[in-house]
């Protein structure tokens, strides 16, 4: 008999049997089945770019990803190229530019602005607009000479007036020639008025402190001998003596602006013992009568200047007789252009105190010079006779 329900029309065919699976597959537990991803990562990357770059079309062919990827790789690499030319051919010259005319202003600055200017206000000022500069042009543009040359007249001036002696002077100190020069406070105004920072910024000025050095040297080493009292020399180490000495070959003085405070020869240099003698003859016939006259004079003028100080001469008349007698005869020596080369001298030299050892140590070997700034009246004139117009 069969019992089985009849099939309702209006349920669907089939649908008992796919229910059917449904409880079975609850009952035995099976796992549920994944949805297979069938698109590579790449193409996931394919498929935003291309919706993003399309965004009205949402299904895009293989060939027009590749396309549109291939055209932003371009694009990139083009970006790329440009960037790279533009870095390694405008903007990376620009800035090595930049660093060295930066590197060379402030080696400028930092020669010109030296010592006791180091903290000036105006050093720091230019030193950040040379920091803070963005192109060559705005660095050429900084002007230091001017302003550094201003700072440097207004501490000189002020350092010569605070530097002086009871002598109205001062002493200039040369950093760069290692050298020192006494002179007249009115002479260092001068230097500094008439000069900018390149040489202002190698001088200082101190106080004069000086001591007298007595040297003794040969005539050739004493200016010929024709230094007198009061002259101002320079003192040089001879060129061809090398041995201890600071630099053989050094073209500047090594002390400037000494003044000879006294002067004296050997003793045997005032001893006088000359005779003078004429001599003629009258013929007559085969007669001849000879005749000479001779004069004769012997004197040392040592002891003269002796007697004078017991009262043995007259001291005034003596004194003036004398003045200046090494001096004269030096010069009657150099008019005639004959004298006593092997003469010796005594000085007694000016000299700063922190170069009386180099003095003494070289004494064999320093010979002074008259500068033609102080020239006495005898060379004047023989410099002026000798100029052709």
């Amino acid at each position: 008999m069969n019992n089985k329900k009849p099939r309702d029309p209006l349920f669907p065919k089939g649908f008992g049997e796919t229910k059917n699976i449904k409880e079975q597959y609850k009952e035995e537990k099976l796992p549920k089945p994944t949805k297979k991803d069938e698109l590579s990562p790449l193409k996931k990357l394919n498929h935003k770019l291309g919706v993003y770059l399309s965004p009205k079309t949402t299904n895009i062919t293989e060939d027009e990803q590749k396309r549109k990827i291939g055209i932003i790789i371009t694009a990139l690499i083009l970006i790329t190229l440009v960037i790279s030319s533009y870095y390694f051919l405008v903007y990376q010259p620009q800035q090595e530019e930049l660093s060295l005319v930066k590197t060379e202003k402030l080696n400028e600055l930092h020669d010109l602005y030296s010592g006791p200017l180091v903290t000036s206000p105006t050093a720091l000022v230019l030193e950040n607009k040379i920091n803070n500069a963005k192109s060559p042009g705005e660095l050429e543009s900084i002007n230091i000479l001017a302003p550094a040359t201003k700072d440097w007249k207004s501490f000189h001036k002020k350092s010569i007036l605070s530097n002086q002696d009871k002598f109205n002077r001062t002493m200039a100190v040369y950093s760069n020639e290692s050298k020192d020069v006494l002179m007249k406070s009115e002479e260092a105004m001068q230097i500094v008025g008439e000069n900018d920072a390149r040489v202002l910024s190698k001088i200082k000025f101190e106080k004069p402190n000086t001591v007298s050095v007595p040297v003794l040297v040969s005539r050739l080493q004493a200016g010929a001998g024709l230094i007198n009292v009061g002259s101002v020399v320079d003192i040089y180490l001879n060129s061809n003596y090398t041995e201890g000495s600071p630099d053989g070959n050094n073209t500047s003085p090594y002390v400037s602006g000494c003044t000879v405070l006294s002067i004296m020869r050997y003793e045997e240099n005032g001893e006088i013992d000359s005779e003078y003698s004429k001599s003629t003859v009258y013929v007559k016939g085969n007669d001849t009568y000879p005749k000479e006259k001779t004069d004769s004079f012997s004197s040392n003028v040592l002891e003269l200047l002796k007697g004078s100080i017991i009262r043995g001469y007259d001291e005034k008349e003596t004194v003036a007789l004398l003045e200046s007698y090494g001096v004269k005869l030096s010069n009657y020596e150099r008019q005639i252009n004959l004298g006593d080369l092997d003469a010796q001298y005594m000085l007694l030299i000016e000299t700063p105190r922190d170069k009386v050892d180099f003095v003494i140590n070289n004494m064999e070997n320093i010979v002074l010079t008259i500068p033609t700034s102080h020239a006495p009246d005898w060379m004047v004139k023989e410099i002026d006779s000798s100029r052709t117009y």
